[in-house]
């Protein structure tokens, strides 16, 4: 089920505030800034994703802070290593 503009833009608005402490919880720290961008953008353009629900369910429990941060550990690295592969699939397409 594609993601409405209302439930994307509020997700969008969502990760700009909050994504860095997500983010903050990985020591590899390396690739944050890509990290970040694919998700803004996978949030903006990812509709057509095969993968685009369990990613934005990825996002949005990695973002619900009304639980307990340590409990969604699992879930933010999962997201983070998503993300990775897909950054480095996107790489390995364009020969880099």
């Amino acid at each position: 089920m594609p993601a409405s503009d209302e439930v994307s833009a509020t997700q969008r608005d969502d990760w700009i505030h909050g994504g860095h402490l997500v983010l903050a919880a990985d020591p590899d720290t390396s690739d944050h800034a890509a990290i970040h961008a694919w998700i803004l953008d996978f949030m903006q353009t990812g509709a057509d994703d095969p993968d685009q629900d369990s990613i934005r369910s990825l996002i949005y429990h990695s973002l619900n802070f009304d639980i307990p941060f340590q409990a969604t550990e699992h879930v933010r690295q999962s997201l983070i290593a998503t993300v990775r592969a897909r950054l480095a699939a996107e790489a390995s397409r364009r020969g880099l």
